[in-house]
């Protein structure tokens, strides 16, 4: 071979073939980093991530130089955005960013401070491949090296040799898979350990899967879904005739106080000799405490929250159903309030747009909804000076209260103890050693928590100073975990897959105290709610009134698969295993963790998926009439 056929070649084939395999190793270090790495999954990883790098830079072989720089420079700054987006969405949830995702990107503002936490020198890898076209492109621009291509029977045969790698590539997978598993079904459609799912095919193959499941669905409600739903109906448990409390308190105000990432591992905890919540301490003794109570939320977070409290229906796994269905018929509590004679309103510190709260406000029932707009910042509590601090929030809308035609329901959404948990120095109170096992983020986190305590305790005494303390019943729960791991650094110790799920729940002044150990979730609130103001709920709700319930029960669900990943009862623990098959899964008694035969947690998993299926059926076919007109 000619050394000008060399340098040929080399011009050719250089840049796409450096990109190809930097692309393979921009995969394995993803996985290395983010600590979901595991060289049983090596050797597929690299075939199936070669194949994809192929099918991205491979094209620009068959090109002239022109069009060749052009279709790199799209395609690496593409993949480059991606991994760095991937990689610093992990770092904050823990999990994998959706192509449906893309559709709340204007919500990613929010977050601005806490993405900036979070860039590290790390990503410049991750555009390392735009970097690189770029510095070709300008040396062969100021070189004016003359243009070159291949010749037609080269590029077949280097065309049928892509085709070949790719093919084999993505074979390999399958039918590694299959020998695995039995089939390749487990791969595609059955997603649910999506760290395992990522070291097997990285992170670029994921969400193209994944885009492309999105993009290909339609008729999301079957024929079959119907009937399912129409039988799940006709065979729904029938309402407590007498119910325990009812209207213990009636015609009062409610006043809900939803917390932003508030756990209830930092409630009665001391650090340093300090209480980190004493207001919420006291607060718990006083009324009406649950401690084992778990939040329901999909890739919504705070509006899953909201969606799940206001509704007692479960949220989506791949939705957020505040935007994609946000015009859908619902019978909210706070319809229920209004149709009983109450105001209802909303105060949150951010803008009416955020998660599509101008859009589905209405919906479920409120009447006004006071944003950012109408309150002024005096101490900003987060990212930037507009940021509406927990205490500005409190002390302003306390005068709105009194001025509220009662009864009344108000929402009052905090936000001080948002990522990136920022807070000025004069108000990082809690005095904690420079040597303890915390990390710098939790560190900053119970500074946070220990701010909105005090907002909190503030809230309430001037709501008991101004009267309305003794005409209203006070609800408390925090919306989520905070994804800092800090149940962990305080010793608690919850299942795995709840740790960023367990928040409290207080009810004040409904005549009830004590604590209640039982196992709950968000979607009960809206019927115990309703039991203490004595209003009978639809009967479409899926919640139980925890004040009447004889089957106590939480179940977790997985975002993006939507399987059960744990359920827990007075009686029996279910947890699942990494791959998601019931069977393969743990069941233990409860709460002395006595090992069982996994049959004997069939009827409680087959009861809670169905639960969860027949939800999401009404939510993503808006069939809550239909739903309704087939109970009994």
């Amino acid at each position: 071979m000619s050394k000008e056929k060399i340098i040929l070649y080399a011009k050719t084939l250089g840049l796409p073939l450096t990109l190809i395999f930097l692309f393979v190793a921009q995969n394995f270090v993803f996985n290395i980093w983010l600590k979901i790495f595991s060289s049983d999954y090596s050797a597929r990883l690299f075939w199936v991530t070669l194949a994809l790098g192929i099918v991205f830079y491979g094209p620009a072989l068959l090109f002239k130089r022109k069009y060749s720089y052009i279709y790199l420079f799209i395609i690496s700054f593409l993949v480059s955005a991606l991994f760095s987006a991937q990689f610093l969405y992990y770092r904050y949830s823990q999990s994998f960013l959706q192509f449906s995702a893309i559709r709340y990107i204007n919500q990613a503002f929010s977050v601005e401070g806490t993405a900036k936490s979070l860039l590290t020198p790390e990503l410049f890898l991750f555009f390392a491949g735009f970097l690189l076209v770029l510095a070709v492109f300008t040396i062969s621009k100021r070189r004016k090296f003359a243009d070159f291509s291949l010749p037609v029977w080269e590029k077949v045969i280097l065309f049928l040799a892509c085709v070949a790698i790719v093919f084999f590539g993505y074979q390999y997978l399958l039918s590694t898979e299959k020998k695995e598993w039995g089939s390749t079904s487990r791969l595609y459609t059955d997603v649910y350990d999506l760290k395992a799912l990522v070291g097997k095919m990285g992170i670029m193959n994921f969400f193209l899967e994944d885009s492309f499941k999105y993009i290909s669905r339609r008729n999301l409600i079957s024929d079959a879904d119907k009937a399912f739903l129409k039988n799940y109906a006709q065979n729904k448990a029938a309402e407590t005739p007498k119910p325990k409390y009812f209207g213990n308190a009636k015609s009062k105000n409610l006043i809900i106080i939803q917390v932003e990432s508030l756990e209830n591992t930092v409630i009665n905890k001391t650090i340093n000799g300090q209480e980190i919540t004493p207001n919420l301490n006291q607060l718990a003794k006083d009324g009406l405490y649950f401690n084992n109570f778990y939040a329901q939320i999909g890739p919504g977070n705070t509006a899953d929250t909201e969606f799940s409290t206001m509704n007692s229906l479960y949220p989506l796994a791949n939705d957020v159903a505040f935007i994609d269905y946000a015009k859908n018929t619902y019978s909210a509590l706070p319809q229920l309030l209004v149709n009983n004679g109450y105001k209802t309103y909303s105060m949150h510190g951010d803008v009416p747009t955020f998660w599509n709260r101008s859009n589905i406000y209405p919906q479920l029932g409120y009447q006004k909804a006071f944003g950012l707009a109408d309150y002024t910042v005096t101490s900003p509590v987060g990212k930037g000076p507009s940021d509406l601090g927990d205490e500005d929030l409190f002390s302003q809308s306390l005068p709105r209260l009194e001025g509220f035609k009662q009864p009344f329901m108000a929402t009052v959404i905090t936000m001080s103890l948002h990522t990136p948990f920022i807070l000025p120095e004069n108000l990082q109170t809690l005095e904690i050693p420079a040597q303890t096992n915390l990390t710098e983020t939790q560190w900053e986190y119970l500074q946070a928590a220990h701010y909105t305590d005090k907002a909190i305790g503030e809230f309430i005494s001037g709501l008991k100073k101004d009267g309305l303390y003794d005409n209203s019943v006070i609800m408390i729960w925090g919306d989520h975990g905070s994804f800092t791991n800090i149940s962990s650094a305080l010793g608690e110790n919850i299942l795995p897959e709840l740790q960023n799920s367990q928040v409290p729940f207080i009810i004040l002044n409904s005549g009830l105290q004590g604590i209640n150990s039982e196992p709950s979730s968000q979607l009960d609130v809206y019927p115990t709610i309703a039991n203490l103001l004595g209003i009978k709920p639809p009967k479409t709700i899926f919640g139980q009134d925890l004040l009447n319930t004889k089957t106590p029960i939480e179940t977790h669900f997985e975002i993006v698969s939507g399987g059960i990943d744990a359920i827990l009862s007075p009686d029996l623990t279910y947890e699942a295993g990494e791959d998601g098959i019931f069977i393969n899964g743990s069941c233990k008694t409860t709460p002395n963790g006595e090992a069982l035969a996994i049959s004997a947690c069939q009827n409680i998993y087959t009861q809670q998926l169905n639960n969860l299926r027949a939800s999401n059926i009404i939510v993503k076919g808006n069939l809550l009439d239909y739903f309704s007109s087939n109970i009994k």
